[in-house]
């Protein structure tokens, strides 16, 4: 089965690549943005199957695919968006949760080989996501996130963890006991779905909870140092133009 990936996390979508190839499936390319998309959908050779992310970097999936007749099926990726999950099942849309399970997976694939249904109706789809948009007055944050460890999965509540980090091109999660954890998504992504009352992104590589915080001091060049609770390996500097934005947000 050909198969084409519109995913904007590098990360993510290596690792999704994986998985659908352990399974036999053909990945013609990877896509990760929505003019990108808008060029493949009119294109003459189309995969039998795409995996969409919802919000790449430029837009919504959805841009592309306005005012035409799209009949390949989808299977819809998503790391939040509670709104979105559930106007998926009201338009029986098929949709994984990132970050995506080998055997959530399996069952996907598995429904669209029984039934081969063609791709829903995205104007509809589009107006229950609007729908559910506007009638949600609070922003929904991510409240959990699951880690691999081994061949197991684990969630941890995101009251439990201290930072988000990279290093070494990998990106990790630090609990409130000290441990770190490697994660899929980006620095980048992540900040997306975090409350900002309780986190803030003081540099391109840490993403802080104020809870986590032990104490804030003075650094060179009119930056701040960050302490965290057992993470004393860990030199958090706020870089200097977002000194101002910190000390806001710390009230």
């Amino acid at each position: 089965m050909n198969v084409i990936i519109v995913e904007d996390e590098a990360i993510a979508a290596r690792r999704l690549q994986r998985m659908l190839e352990k399974k036999g499936m053909q990945i013609v390319k990877t896509i990760s943005s929505v003019a990108a998309l808008k060029d493949q959908i009119h294109a003459p050779e189309q995969p039998e199957l795409y995996f969409f992310d919802i919000h790449l970097n430029d837009g919504i999936v959805f841009e592309a695919l306005e005012g035409i007749d799209f009949e390949i099926p989808i299977i819809f990726t998503t790391a939040y968006d509670q709104y979105a999950i559930k106007a998926f099942k009201q338009n029986s849309i098929d949709y994984l949760l990132k970050p995506i399970d080998e055997e959530e997976l399996e069952v996907s694939i598995t429904k669209y080989k029984k039934s081969q249904k063609q791709s829903v109706d995205l104007s509809a789809l589009t107006a229950l996501l609007s729908n559910a948009t506007t009638t949600n007055t609070s922003p929904t944050y991510r409240e959990r996130i699951s880690v691999r460890i081994g061949d197991k999965i684990k969630s941890l509540t995101i009251t439990d963890i201290s930072l988000f980090y990279s290093d070494n091109k990998m990106n990790f999660l630090y609990t409130l006991e000290g441990r770190s954890y490697p994660i899929e998504q980006t620095i980048e992504s992540t900040f997306k779905e975090l409350d900002p009352k309780k986190f803030f992104r003081v540099n391109r590589g840490y993403i802080v909870s104020i809870e986590a915080i032990s104490e804030v001091i003075a650094y060179s060049n009119s930056r701040l140092k960050v302490k965290i609770t057992k993470g004393d390996q860990h030199e958090i500097i706020v870089s200097r133009e977002k000194v101002k934005d910190f000390k806001q947000w710390l009230g």
